[in-house]
């Protein structure tokens, strides 16, 4: 009982420490993209992006560190999340993000982005082929509509979309 007492205040501790560190660093880059520029939805300047990122990565700390504050007294019981079948996928996801980011610029958003969530639906969540046909390409639709109608980015077009 004591050394579980012993984990737990070790593992709140962790979570106080690491949630300061991440807000830290949410408010470095909030400041640093605002100084490069918001500008607005309809036209984003170059820290936007990043900025909002921070405000969500800095929202979340908050988030662990109240958590972590309040439940410091309080048993946890929770387990590693990561199996070795989790790690596994985890490290598949992973770099299929890091593929998407290398070949957005030569596959396009479009093809990259179906190909991402065919990936991620069909094979690492194996859900049915239709399914994951129709959700993949709904998403790719909406995430192109959104971005590049609505919000008027350029998205990079890729070798088979130069039109």
């Amino acid at each position: 009982m004591q050394k579980r007492h012993q984990e737990n205040g070790m593992k709140n501790k962790a979570d106080l420490i690491s949630s300061v560190f991440w807000l830290s660093f949410s408010v470095f880059i909030g400041i640093e993209s605002y100084r490069m520029g918001l500008g607005t939805i309809q036209q984003p300047g170059s820290g936007f992006l990043f900025f909002w990122t921070a405000a969500a990565l800095g929202f979340m700390s908050v988030v662990v560190f109240v958590r972590a504050w309040v439940a410091r007294g309080v048993a946890v019981t929770e387990t590693f999340p990561f199996g070795r079948q989790n790690s596994a996928k985890l490290v598949s996801v992973l770099i299929s993000l890091f593929l998407y980011a290398f070949l957005i610029e030569a596959l396009g958003f479009i093809l990259i982005t179906l190909f991402l969530f065919l990936y991620l639906l069909g094979v690492i969540e194996k859900r049915k082929i239709g399914v994951t046909v129709l959700i993949s390409v709904l998403v790719t639709s909406f995430a192109y509509l959104i971005f590049e109608l609505a919000l008027e980015s350029q998205l990079p077009k890729g070798m088979f979309f130069r039109f």
